[in-house]
């Protein structure tokens, strides 16, 4: 874990064009700041957010849970609801795990999401000091980005799948719950492999895609896939992406546009019934941003999501990759 990017989001300040901020420092398992605030390591992973009590007292059932045999974690949600917290979570992640890293799970699930994985990993070949990731769940995309980045952030608000991410990374073999039908699971293990990333290379944090509390200016690639429609305010995540990334540097954008009422009001959608040119429109034009974006390629790739052995949704998602003039 390197901290020498990670700024406190309790105290920086904005005066005019200038951003006043404070990096952390690591005391055993606690990121403090000379501002007074401390911010809690679990399992590896930093908890980094302006406001990480109010996180905590709505995700504590995520932070605090323990790594159980899958067969004893599909017990103890065998009896239901569906929708409590632990439930939920192994839900997310036999969602997740097999969409990132299918190919490299047994038994194989034959789905996955490796035409997007193979996309991003072909068009970010070329070498950069730092990359990120907003939103990088358990962590595919930000191994394939660590191959041509000199050091790589992942990001995301779920802090179970970030504390995966971090243990497939770090070159463990993870066991975890591969969700047949209803609250009914069974044993599957991943092995990330050659794409294990060195923790000296690599910083993975949970924390808010919206508010990250990275320095800005300081990446020469910022990923950020299928994000758009699964927060409340899309465009504050272009703000984001533009802020962090370096002139000259590349931004990879990625949605299928599923907007939900459920996610964000309608006045936060755009585009109208082709958000995808609007996407293109507001890169080009710098619309609310601080640069305009040179768009060097478009494309519809597939990503699919299994939910259980008899449900396979494909997404049909729109990918832009763009350079910052």
């Amino acid at each position: 874990m390197n901290l020498d990017l990670v700024v406190c989001p309790g105290c920086r300040t904005l005066t005019g064009d200038r951003l006043d901020v404070r990096t952390l420092e690591r005391a055993g398992d606690l990121l403090t700041c000379e501002c007074g605030r401390r911010y809690p390591i679990i399992d590896g992973v930093p908890i980094v957010m302006a406001n990480p009590a109010e996180y905590l007292r709505s995700e504590i059932a995520t932070v605090v849970e323990r790594d159980l045999a899958p067969e004893v974690a599909a017990l103890l949600v065998e009896g239901g609801p569906d929708d409590a917290p632990y439930a939920r979570l192994l839900e997310h992640l036999s969602i997740y795990l097999d969409a990132h890293w299918g190919d490299r799970a047994e038994p194989s699930d034959g789905f996955g999401g490796q035409a997007l994985v193979e996309w991003i990993a072909a068009r970010s070949r070329d070498r950069v000091e730092r990359a990120v990731e907003l939103g990088c769940s358990v962590g595919r995309i930000t191994a394939e980005l660590a191959a041509n980045a000199d050091h790589v952030v992942g990001l995301d608000l779920q802090f179970g799948a970030v504390r995966r991410a971090r243990r497939l990374l770090d070159g463990e073999r993870l066991a975890y719950g591969r969700r047949i039908a209803g609250r009914h699971y069974a044993p599957a293990a991943i092995s990330a492999g050659d794409r294990a990333v060195p923790a000296a290379r690599r910083t993975l944090l949970c924390g808010d895609a919206l508010d990250p509390p990275l320095i800005p200016g300081m990446f020469g690639r910022v990923v950020a896939l299928n994000l758009l429609d699964s927060v409340a305010h899309p465009r504050q995540v272009l703000s984001v992406v533009d802020g962090l990334c370096t002139r000259g540097g590349e931004v990879i954008l990625s949605s299928p546009y599923t907007w939900q009422s459920s996610v964000m009001h309608d006045r936060e959608r755009f585009g109208g019934a082709d958000p995808a040119a609007e996407l293109v429109r507001i890169l080009r034009a710098g619309e609310g941003l601080g640069a305009r974006y040179a768009i060097e390629e478009e494309a519809d790739v597939s990503w699919t999501l299994r939910r259980d052995a008899r449900s396979v949704v494909t997404y049909r998602t729109h990918v832009v990759r763009a350079r910052k003039i």
